[in-house]
């Protein structure tokens, strides 16, 4: 019985190696490791994301985060395709240095000694130092094949003026609110007693100390009265302590509310 017992616990602790091995092949990477995104296709259309545009560094994060999630593959890995349909290749450089390539992943089926080879649905390769992982991601899939090509180019024109106007009332803080000055948004402007002229403004950010994922996000509420005969006055300014994800994607507009 004593060695029914060891075998079993033997053969649990194996499989137990096997699942750890099989899991630690999955590919992890920082956001902030990435320096840009080149997605082309084979018929010459290309396409960068950098990771010093404000703008772009939303759709580097929205890849890395696709890699991260996707769950492996059971299919074979097709090292070598003599014939391949014109697809989307995408490189991901590191600021290390490393370049990482993701591409479509291929189903093969060899009849007559004739091998005929066509793109999976949903998965990709995702290669990096020599080494290549088969992965399933729609999202990534989808993305990598038409997706890139119909990102907005910088951020669309409402972004921008609600980024001005908190710049503008982003100085008459005081120095201690210095660092509230990520994903700034004007959150409700109403007029004051109905006058066209005058206005009460509701404004928010996020702090930028937190943006390296270390703790989570601060915010900011500023609400203020910009009048001809005042000028901007701050009435009221509260911080609200560790929001959640959720809340922090929907400040930088990377969620839906």
């Amino acid at each position: 019985m004593r060695k029914v017992v060891i075998l079993v616990m033997v053969i649990v602790g194996l499989f137990s190696s096997i699942q750890l091995v099989k899991a630690n092949s999955q590919p992890k990477l920082k956001k902030e490791d990435v320096l840009y995104v080149q997605v082309y296709r084979l018929n010459g259309e290309t396409r960068s994301f950098k990771e010093n545009d404000g703008y772009e560094e939303v759709i580097i994060n929205k890849v890395v985060n696709w890699l991260n999630t996707a769950s492996p593959s059971e299919e074979a890995i097709e090292l070598e395709l003599t014939k391949t349909p014109v697809v989307s290749i995408m490189k991901l450089k590191m600021k290390n240095g490393d370049v990482a390539v993701i591409e479509p992943a291929y189903n093969c089926v060899a009849e007559n000694q004739v091998k005929t080879c066509t793109i999976a649905d949903g998965e990709v390769l995702y290669t990096r130092n020599n080494k290549k992982v088969r992965l399933k991601s729609l999202a990534l899939y989808d993305w990598l094949l038409v997706g890139w090509k119909y990102e907005s180019v910088g951020a669309p024109k409402d972004e921008l003026l609600e980024e001005t106007l908190y710049t503008r009332y982003f100085s008459y803080l005081d120095e201690t609110y210095a660092d509230f000055i990520m994903c700034p948004k004007i959150d409700k402007v109403e007029r004051k007693n109905g006058d066209t002229r005058r206005h009460i403004v509701h404004a928010s950010a996020l702090n930028y100390s937190a943006h390296h994922g270390d703790a989570p996000y601060d915010r900011i509420h500023i609400t203020l009265t910009d009048t001809p005969e005042n000028g901007v006055k701050i009435t009221q300014v509260t911080i609200g302590k560790g929001i959640s994800d959720k809340e922090s994607l929907i400040q930088c507009r990377r969620e839906s509310e």
